[in-house]
């Protein structure tokens, strides 16, 4: 089955945010746009599959994205460590309902001026216990690191090793894989007491737990001091913040300059192009899962390096598939949705450029095709919540097949 444009409008429109620090002056609605989110999510929190609904109406359920038809809610998952959420929109007064991170969701709703993270508890009434539950779990994420499945232990321990569960039994560490996308960590769970749980979780999502007691510095309490001690190449500093722009193909169907605020644009491109193409539009949904869903996730600042290529090979091998009338006009999307930058976030007071993937693709119209970078970024710092901040010069600061030249922070 595949969804109307109506779908692919809301799980885009969350996307028009701004990627960058937060915004020093925020529009009149921007702080009812974030507190309505809350209410959302709050309300998404009671439902079920099996609640009542009305045709057309959107909703989170379960973690999934949620659409009533026919007084039922028909349910899509997200992708792999994507959450749905009510999100605020940016440049005009509402909300959106898309798949996010935790950690991406609640920055955004913390732009607007909201808080009290998804659900708008109030967080500046934390318990006394609150950040030492946080700063004790990031000594045992830091003391996890050192483990491995042969490491000494007493019965009965608890870790994670290798990002699997382990109890010590008779000695020795017995693991226990997480399942799908997650990995063990220790995090502060809020209302649960003190000191902490271990739990099979995403990172990104372990990371906005541990914030949320006030720890900073990530997992292990060391993120900020890794964004502090990542320099950029004197070089690098020279240049000072990328201005890189990109300029698309009016057949594409993609506005010619591409910010941020065009992501709809470009989900909604694929779709109309998609579904008149006379190809297969029913098996793994095509014009959904790579418009606004795969697609839109592969731009977000948390997402793989490499998502973003694979889903515009994704899209090719769709176009050159049996039946396909507009092959050429689907190739040329692909290759613009290539080029097009990621989101790019703040972290611990620097605003790094998105690493590049360092893999071939697989279609030969991708290669050599390069992903731009956004305004503002620092061109001689670069990574993201999951991977940290690393300076010009690490492999994944240049495209595929290029080597950075420190000396001049180019790719050669």
């Amino acid at each position: 089955m595949y969804f109307t444009n109506a779908l692919i409008a809301s799980f885009s429109l969350a996307a028009l945010v701004s990627a960058g620090p937060l915004v020093e002056r925020r529009a009149a609605f921007t702080l009812q746009n974030g507190k309505d989110a809350q209410a959302l999510n709050a309300k998404f929190k009671g439902l079920s599959a099996s609640s009542p609904c009305t045709d057309g109406e959107n909703a989170c359920i379960n973690g999934a994205f949620a659409q009533c038809a026919n007084g039922k809610f028909v349910t899509t998952p997200c992708a792999g460590g994507l959450t749905c959420v009510a999100l605020p929109l940016v440049n005009s007064k509402g909300t959106s309902i898309t798949c996010d991170t935790e950690a991406d969701a609640k920055t955004r709703i913390a732009a607007s001026g909201a808080t009290g993270g998804l659900f708008g508890r109030d967080l500046e009434e934390r318990a006394e216990f609150t950040l030492a539950n946080g700063q004790d779990a990031q000594a045992l994420n830091a003391k996890f690191q050192t483990l491995s499945a042969s490491s000494s232990c007493t019965d009965g321990e608890n870790a994670c090793v290798n990002g699997a569960f382990a109890q010590c039994v008779g000695g020795q560490f017995q693991t226990t894989p997480c399942a799908g996308m997650h990995e063990m960590f220790a995090v502060h769970r809020i209302c649960l007491i003190y000191p902490c749980s271990l739990t099979c979780d995403t990172q990104a999502d372990a990371e906005a737990r541990i914030a949320q007691t006030g720890a900073t510095g990530g997992l292990n309490g060391k993120r900020s001091l890794e964004a502090r001690a990542a320099t950029a190449p004197p070089a690098c500093a020279a240049k000072g913040k990328r201005s890189d722009r990109l300029t698309r193909r009016s057949e594409s169907g993609i506005a010619k300059r591409i910010a941020q605020n065009d992501l709809g644009a470009v989900a909604q491109s694929w779709q109309d192009l998609c579904l008149k193409s006379g190809g297969d539009t029913q098996t793994g949904d095509p014009c959904v899962q790579l418009a606004g869903i795969n697609g839109i996730n592969a731009l977000l600042a948390n997402s793989d390096p490499c998502a973003q290529q694979d889903n515009a090979d994704a899209m090719i091998d769709f176009a050159k598939s049996n039946g396909v009338t507009n092959k050429d006009a689907l190739i040329a999307n692909a290759v613009s949705y290539a080029k097009h930058p990621r989101n790019a976030l703040n972290i611990d007071g620097t605003v790094p450029s998105t690493p590049f993937c360092q893999k071939a693709p697989k279609n030969a119209e991708l290669k050599g095709v390069t992903r731009a970078q956004l305004d503002g970024v620092n061109p001689g710092l670069f990574g993201s919540p999951a991977l940290g901040v690393f300076a010009f010069g690490d492999p994944r600061t240049c495209p595929f097949g290029k080597t950075p030249d420190v000396s001049t922070c180019s790719c050669k």
